[in-house]
C-alpha cells in the first residue's frame, strides 16, 4: 500500500489528468464493446434475451429448433430427427388424449386387433377393475368387432364407418353394408375435460407378446431332435416339389385344379387379407443363358402384375451356389433389378442371403471354415452386394448349419467353460452381427427362418419346447431389431423329406398354436408354393393366415 501511495505521489499533475481520462474512456467504451462481443456468453447480455436466470426458453419449431440439435455434429447423416410435438406442445398432446379417462383414444380409429373397454368410465390410473365390468371386443375377418359384455353376457356387433359407430345385435351377413339394418351411434363431438365417455378403452394385456428369452453359449438346443433341421450341407430351396400323389385325403377345390395356380394363390391371399409377395430364384436361370433368364423374368412380371402383389424376391441365399464370382452377382443383381423395375415401376424388390460366418460369433475357427464353405457369401461380400442398392429388402436365412456350427465351441461368459455353438447362440450370434454391421442402414433386413420346420407327419414339439422354439428363433432376432420373420417349410420337399409348419392335413400343433397365441400375426410370413399343398390353395392359405400377415408365392 505505501508503494502505491508513493506512485501517486510521484505523479505529476499532468499524468494524474491523463490517468483520469484514460479510465473514463475504459468505463464509457471499452465494456460495452467487450459485452457486444460475444452476446450470450453471459446469461441475460444477448439482445432480447430475459434477465432472469431462472426461467428457461421453450423451444420453438418454428425458429428451427429441433431434435437434431441436441445430437452431436458426428451423428451418421442417416439418422433422422424431428420432432413429432413440439416439447412445448407435449403437455398439451398428452392431456388431450387422456382427458375423460382416455375416451378419445376409443373414438380414434384404427383401432387393434383385440382391445378390452370398461363398461363404465373407470379411472384406469387409480384401479385395475373396470366399473361395471368389462366388455372384450375382437376383430372379425369382415371387419367388424365381435363384442361381449362379461358382466351381462350380451354380444353385439361393432364397427366404425365414416366417422360413424354402428351396433348389430346380430351377426351382420357379407352383404351388410351401411346402409344395412345397423344403428349408428352419432358422431363423436368434441369433449369437453368435464364431459363423461361411453367406455375406456384399454389394450388387452394378451394382445402384447411377451418378452423373449434370452440364450447363452452352453444352452441346450430346444430342438428335441436336430435331425428334424434342413442339412446344413444343402440350400433349402423356395421352390418345392409336388408330390406324384396327392399329400393328403381331402380334395382341392375344383380352382385349384383348373387354370393357373398362381393367380389362384393370390386370389386366395387377398381373401385372407395378407400382403403378397411373388418369389423365384433366378440365378440359374442367369447362368443358363439370356434366354432362359428373360422367359423367367417374363413369368415372374406377368405373376406380380395382378391386383394385391406389393414386391417381387427374385434371389434367395444369393451367393451360396450357381455363380462363380463377385463381379457376375453384381451383374446378375443389376440386370435382374433393372428389368423388373422398368416392367413393375412402384414394386418392392427384395432378395434372399445367407452368411454362415455371422453364426460362428467369436469362435475365430467357426469363422474360417464357413468363409472357405462360402466363399461368395462372407459379411464383406454381401455387404458389397447390398450395397449396390438394387433392392429394398433383404432376407438373411437362419435356422441352417445346426451340424456344422455345433462342431465349434464359445466360452461361456458366466462359467469360463467352452461350449458348442447351439442353434439358438448362432441365432443371437448373427443378428447381434448384423445389427453391428449397420446392414438396416442400406436396406430394410429381414429373417427367413428355415428352424421351425419340421419333417414327418407331426411336429415333435410339446407346448413348452415350442415356447422355447419360438423364443430362440423369432423373439431373438424381434428383439435385436428384425420388423419381421418369413417361416420356411408349409409342405416343402427338400433333400427327400418333406417339411411342416403345421401339422399333415393342416392339424394344428403345439408350435402354431403357440404361434397364433402370442399373436406374432404382424410379425410373421410364410413361404407357400401354390403347386405343393396339404389340402388345396385355399385351404391352406386360410389355414396359415391364422398367424401370418404376409405370404411369399412361389412361381
Amino acid at each position: 500500500m505505501n508503494k502505491v501511495r508513493k506512485f501517486f505521489q510521484a505523479m505529476t499533475r499532468r499524468e494524474k489528468r491523463f490517468a483520469a481520462a484514460g479510465i473514463v474512456v475504459a468505463l464509457v467504451v471499452c465494456v460495452p464493446v467487450m459485452a457486444v462481443a460475444e452476446p450470450g456468453l453471459v446469461h441475460g447480455s444477448a439482445p432480447g434475451e430475459p434477465v432472469d436466470p431462472g426461467v428457461e426458453q421453450a423451444l420453438a419449431v418454428e425458429r428451427g429448433d429441433s431434435c437434431r440439435d441436441m445430437l452431436p455434429d458426428d451423428t451418421p447423416t442417416f439418422v433422422v430427427c424431428r420432432w413429432l410435438s413440439a416439447p412445448q406442445d407435449a403437455a398439451d398432446v398428452a392431456s388431450f388424449w387422456m382427458t375423460d379417462d382416455g375416451a378419445r383414444l376409443e373414438q380414434a380409429q384404427p383401432l387393434p386387433p383385440r382391445y378390452v373397454r370398461c363398461n363404465q368410465p373407470t379411472d384406469l390410473s387409480k384401479t385395475t377393475a373396470c366399473k361395471g365390468g368389462q366388455t372384450n371386443c375382437a376383430q372379425q375377418p369382415d371387419g367388424w368387432y365381435k363384442c361381449r359384455n362379461m358382466a351381462t353376457g350380451t354380444i353385439t356387433f361393432e364397427r366404425t364407418v365414416n366417422g360413424e359407430r354402428q351396433i348389430r345385435t346380430t351377426a351382420p351377413t357379407a352383404s351388410t353394408g351401411p346402409s344395412s339394418s345397423v344403428t349408428p351411434r352419432a358422431r363423436p363431438t368434441k369433449m369437453s375435460s368435464t364431459s363423461s365417455p361411453p367406455a375406456t378403452l384399454t389394450i388387452a394385456p394378451s394382445a402384447i407378446a411377451p418378452p423373449a428369452s434370452d440364450t447363452s453359449p452352453g444352452q441346450p438346443s430346444t430342438r428335441p431332435d436336430q435331425s428334424q433341421a434342413p442339412r446344413p450341407d444343402q440350400q433349402p430351396t423356395t421352390a418345392t416339389t409336388p408330390s406324384a400323389t396327392p399329400t393328403s385325403s381331402g380334395a382341392a377345390p375344383p380352382s385349384d385344379q383348373a387354370g393357373d395356380p398362381v393367380a389362384a394363390a393370390i386370389t386366395a391371399a387377398r381373401t385372407a387379407r395378407l400382403r403378397i409377395w411373388i418369389e423365384s430364384d433366378l440365378a440359374d436361370d442367369f447362368k443358363a443363358g439370356q434366354a432362359q433368364f428373360r422367359a423367367a423374368l417374363r413369368t415372374l412380371i406377368n405373376a406380380a402384375s395382378r391386383p394385391g402383389v406389393i414386391g417381387i424376391k427374385f434371389a434367395d441365399n444369393l451367393g451360396y451356389t450357381s455363380f462363380t464370382s463377385e463381379d457376375e452377382i453384381k451383374d446378375f443383381l443389376r440386370q435382374a433389378s433393372g428389368a423388373l423395375r422398368a416392367a413393375l415401376p412402384g414394386k418392392r424388390l427384395a432378395i434372399g442371403v445367407v452368411v454362415p460366418e455371422l453364426g460362428c460369433g467369436a469362435a475365430a475357427g467357426c469363422v474360417a471354415a464357413m468363409r472357405a464353405k462360402a466363399p461368395l457369401a462372407t459379411k464383406k461380400l454381401v455387404e458389397r452386394y447390398i450395397k449396390t442398392s438394387a433392392v429394398e429388402q433383404v432376407y438373411v436365412s437362419n435356422g441352417l448349419f445346426a451340424s456344422a456350427y455345433r462342431q465349434h465351441q464359445l466360452r461361456d461368459p458366466k462359467t469360463g467353460k467352452q461350449q458348442p455353438v447351439t442353434p439358438a447362440v448362432a441365432t443371437r450370434a448373427q443378428w447381434l452381427s448384423i445389427k453391428a454391421l449397420g446392414w438396416d442402414t442400406l436396406a430394410q433386413i429381414s429373417s427367413r427362418e428355415y428352424g421351425l420346420a419340421h419333417s414327418g407327419p407331426a411336429a415333435p414339439w410339446d407346448d413348452a419346447q415350442a415356447t422355447a422354439q419360438i423364443n430362440a428363433y423369432i423373439g431373438t432376432v424381434i428383439g435385436v431389431g428384425a420388423p419381421t420373420v418369413t417361416l420356411w417349410g408349409h409342405n416343402a420337399v427338400d433333400g427327400g423329406r418333406t417339411y411342416r409348419l403345421l401339422d399333415a392335413d393342416l392339424a394344428m400343433n403345439p408350435m402354431w398354436s403357440q404361434l397364433i397365441r402370442q399373436q406374432l400375426r404382424e410379425r410373421l410370413s410364410v413361404v407357400f408354393d401354390p403347386r405343393s399343398t396339404e389340402l388345396g390353395i385355399h385351404q391352406d392359405i386360410a389355414a396359415l393366415g391364422k398367424a401370418a400377415s404376409e405370404i411369399f408365392i412361389v412361381v
